[in-house]
């Protein structure tokens, strides 16, 4: 199913160099799940996206009193990154336009989240 009622889960994801290896791994830093409706993108929100460099597919409307700022999505297995933000239906929503975010570190850091706390 592609639009619809879904889980979805809003992140935070920051770089971490570790200190013995040096090695920069990503991480969760917030994170929050959440039932949201997702549609498709609308054409008018489409065009405006490409004109602002995003290349949008969903739109996700969440309470405004549950987002605080997160950059990614979560839903049906991918990672999206949150492009722009726009009005919803009603005033206590808002709509949240994604598009596919293509980072494995990112997402892993992700889906580990997911695994440890839901």
């Amino acid at each position: 199913m592609l639009t619809g009622r879904k889980q979805v889960v809003l992140a935070d994801v920051e770089s971490v160099q570790n200190a013995v290896n040096g090695d920069r791994t990503k991480r969760v830093t917030r994170a929050k799940a959440l039932a949201a409706t997702v549609e498709l993108v609308g054409v008018n929100t489409a065009q405006l996206g490409q004109v602002q460099g995003f290349r949008l597919t969903n739109s996700v409307e969440i309470d405004r009193v549950q987002y605080d700022g997160e950059k990614y999505l979560w839903f049906d297995g991918a990672l999206y990154a949150v492009g722009t933000l726009g009005k919803a239906r009603s005033p206590a929503k808002m709509l949240l336009n994604v598009a596919v975010y293509n980072d494995p570190a990112a997402a892993r850091a992700v889906k580990e989240w997911i695994d440890a706390n839901l």
